[in-house]
């Protein structure tokens, strides 16, 4: 039977750092992830939240809110992360391609996870990262 972890909060670095102490724990009690796994959530995770509370409110005059939601499937031996805001998307080609900053979040979310997926609308973004617990010590999923 999958379980679930849902936290929110204001989109701030306070915040984001609590969220990601309580998915830690989470992964901790809850999954069956190698230690190398949970680290790759957390390190992804990390960066979708940073993304909210660097980029996603940053034309609002107020600080907005960010919400993670994670599964563990014991079964589909998966973990299944979402993060999203109600902010606006910054496109890339807003950013200075001089900003050392410019896309590697995302690009490390795509790295660390099986599948990341990021969907971008007028009334948030919203970030998934699925991740297998069956890999093997190279890093690919083991057949």
């Amino acid at each position: 039977m999958p379980v679930r972890l849902t936290v929110a909060g204001a989109a701030d670095a306070a915040t984001a750092a609590e969220l990601r102490r309580a998915l830690q724990r989470w992964l901790l009690r809850e999954t069956r992830a190698g230690e190398e796994i949970r680290d790759d959530v957390v390190l992804g995770v990390n960066e979708a939240l940073a993304n909210c509370v660097e980029h996603a409110y940053h034309a609002h005059h107020t600080v907005g809110t960010m919400r993670l939601q994670a599964g563990y499937d014991p079964a589909a031996q998966s973990i299944q992360v979402c993060v999203s805001d109600r902010g606006t998307w910054q496109p890339q080609s807003a950013r200075k391609p001089s900003d050392p900053r410019a896309s590697r979040g995302i690009m490390l979310m795509h790295a660390l996870a099986d599948d990341c997926t990021i969907n971008a609308h007028p009334g948030g973004t919203t970030v998934y990262l699925d991740y297998s617990t069956n890999r093997n010590p190279l890093g690919n999923n083991a057949s």
